[in-house]
């Protein structure tokens, strides 16, 4: 099961939002106090991986109406929290269209002679009015109770929920199916200095401790059990007797069984350490870190060394960021093993104590991370979010003092604030291509963005095209930002970049200006859609096959009039074309919603091209390149 999207109903600062898309990844970026935490609380709250995790009204229901809730058969506690939507195998599909199929016939035998003024088991004796798909939309209730419904892929729902009676197998089967959450941010970070019966009373009590302390005895239990080590044992076997309190008076047997047990608890500890060092450099290939256990009485420490500095340190002395990977380590290692091998990770604000060039690199680890585990992470810093796949970027802002998410940058921030590290972070790309000599190429927005990248990556993977550099995408913000950016562009790298505007009737205004501006001596680096594209006033959308654009359309909007590919001009562009359509529906295209379109075409891009376009394409990055 893979999650496609989710939605959260009264959670904390949240009453209520828009549908969240996701796809093997995703970054929520916002200011601090926007409720970035809050978007993930409630997934981990729908299925934790870590079993001691309950729903806590206290503190996870709206506080402006906690009063409301009279006892714990109100009904307000009935109401789903978290609605989520499922993508299904082929062979779960199958499992559904049997238990419709079997509950069909059930139903018409018993109720052959009865008939529900509703209608409601006429309904059920026709499931394939249901119309069996590959999602499946699970709500969860702040009871603790799943519902689970049949959706199409926009998350509708599609049938009454599933019998959720504890007999029913089909229901048992995809409770057990729904993929684990693995949550960890800063609070779970060990210390290196603990002292074992503390270390053993937290363990017993971990759920009535606080957040901050559970989630620290969380990474505890975790670095015990998974080790194999007993605080009880690591104590018994360094204890000491002394006879009369007088060392001298203990006996040679004595001195020998006392000496046995210490030498079996070194053992003990060297094995686990050695483990952990070998699991943690298969993990993590930035440093070769060797771990150590030092038991002495009742104090168990942990310390680090390496090749650069061979010397034992004590692991709260190494730096943040290591402190910080070794415990996530620890949880992702133990929550997503064995039959939680498939969960889906979420971390609040990783990396806070990273430098900018580790941080960056544990994007590179995100990107190796989500190939196994859908991840979902929040950040308000530059470096960590990839500017290369802004399409799986939300922003997260505050409205009238509520949380709200956007999956369109542009429409989500009015004041620019919540998205200002994603500004951030494409100057950062662009200042950094300047410095290292990447090859820019300028285009007019996101959009552009999405797709270009999409095509570089596709003909690099096919050996269609082989840059002699890394090239970067620079969204401008339309073309009115393009000499702005072109300008220091040139003062800094002494040469222009190439430019790639749309032929419509703006892109040839700009494209007119530069020419007889800054690029009056190399107008050959001011290139247009209509070159490769073969049509007249076309965007950059042209570039790819009508069909294509027009499914990601009907997606989206899901128009009430019927959509077909044959009521388009392949000729002639298709944004135009689909602008009236909208027209003519009563569909308001909001500002962005070409953005929306791309991110959808990246999303269901499986690398199959019409012969013609992927000419196109090539023509186009031999010109660039």
């Amino acid at each position: 099961m893979q999650l496609i999207k989710y939605k959260v109903h009264k959670f904390r600062s949240i009453k209520g939002t828009d549908w969240i898309d996701i796809d093997q990844w995703a970054c929520f970026v916002g200011v601090n106090e926007s409720g970035k935490t809050n978007l993930l609380l409630p997934l981990w709250r729908f299925n934790p991986a870590d079993n001691a995790t309950k729903i806590d009204l206290l503190h996870d229901y709206p506080r402006d109406e906690f009063s409301e809730i009279n006892g714990e058969k109100s009904e307000r506690l009935d109401e789903p929290f978290i609605e989520v939507l499922f993508n299904i195998s082929a062979s779960e599909v199958e499992t559904f269209e049997n238990y419709y199929s079997e509950r069909t016939i059930a139903t018409e035998d018993d109720t052959a002679s009865t008939e529900n003024s509703e209608g409601e088991e006429d309904a059920k004796r026709e499931p394939e009015k249901y119309g069996i798909t590959n999602y499946l939309l699970i709500k969860k209730d702040y009871n603790g109770n799943f519902y689970i419904h049949l959706a199409n892929e926009n998350g509708e729902q599609m049938s009454p929920d599933i019998d959720s009676d504890v007999t029913n197998e089909v229901f048992k089967k995809i409770c057990q199916h729904i993929p684990k959450f693995v949550y960890y941010s800063e609070y779970g970070n060990l210390d290196s200095d603990l002292y074992l019966p503390h270390v053993k009373d937290n363990l017993n009590r971990i759920t009535e401790l606080t957040d901050k302390e559970r989630m620290k005895a969380r990474t505890l239990k975790i670095l015990f059990s998974h080790l194999k080590l007993d605080p009880d044992e690591i104590m018994e076997l360094g204890s000491e007797n002394y006879p009369n309190n007088n060392p001298a008076q203990k006996t040679p047997e004595k001195i020998k069984e006392e000496s046995r047990k210490k030498q079996e608890r070194y053992a003990k500890l060297d094995s686990a350490a050695t483990k952990l060092t070998k699991e943690f450099r298969e993990w993590w290939n930035q440093g070769n870190y060797i771990f150590s256990f030092n038991a002495d009485g009742n104090y168990f420490r942990i310390f680090v060394s390496d090749s650069e500095r061979p010397e034992k340190i004590e692991l709260e002395s190494r730096s943040k960021g290591l402190q910080w990977f070794f415990s996530f380590f620890l949880v992702f290692l133990a929550e997503s093993e064995d039959n939680h091998k498939n969960c889906i990770l979420l971390l609040d604000e990783p990396g806070l104590s990273l430098h900018p060039n580790a941080q960056s690199d544990l994007i590179l680890f995100f990107n190796q991370l989500s190939n196994k585990n859908q991840l979902l992470y929040t950040t308000h810093l530059p470096f960590l979010v990839d500017h290369n796949n802004l399409d799986k970027v939300k922003a997260v802002y505050s409205e009238n003092g509520l949380t709200q998410s956007s999956n369109d940058l542009g429409k989500a921030d009015k004041e620019r604030k919540a998205i200002q590290p994603v500004n951030a972070a494409i100057g950062i790309t662009a200042a950094h291509s300047l410095l290292v000599g990447c090859d820019i190429v300028i285009v007019e927005g996101v959009s552009d963005q999405f797709y270009l990248t999409m095509i570089k990556n596709h003909l690099i993977s096919k050996g269609e095209f082989q840059p002699k550099k890394e090239m970067v995408f620079i969204p401008v913000g339309g073309a009115k930002g393009v000499k702005p950016v072109v300008s220091i562009i040139q003062g800094t790298k002494g040469e222009l970049p190439y430019t790639l505007l749309d032929s419509d009737q703006t892109g040839k205004q700009f494209q007119k200006s530069l020419n007889s501006g800054f690029y009056s001596k190399e107008k050959n680096k001011v290139i247009e859609t209509d070159t490769f594209t073969g049509k007249e006033g076309s965007e950059i959308e042209d570039l790819f096959p009508i069909d294509r654009m027009v499914d990601s359309f009907d997606r989206i909007f899901r128009p009430d009039d019927d959509i077909e590919v044959e009521d388009f001009d392949s000729e002639k562009p298709i944004i135009p074309q689909l602008e009236e359509f909208a027209e003519n529906a009563g569909i308001t295209l909001e500002l962005g919603w070409k953005v929306e379109i791309s991110k959808k075409i990246k999303q269901r891009f499986d690398g199959d091209v019409p012969d013609e376009i992927e000419k196109q394409w090539i023509k186009l990055f031999e010109t660039l390149k």
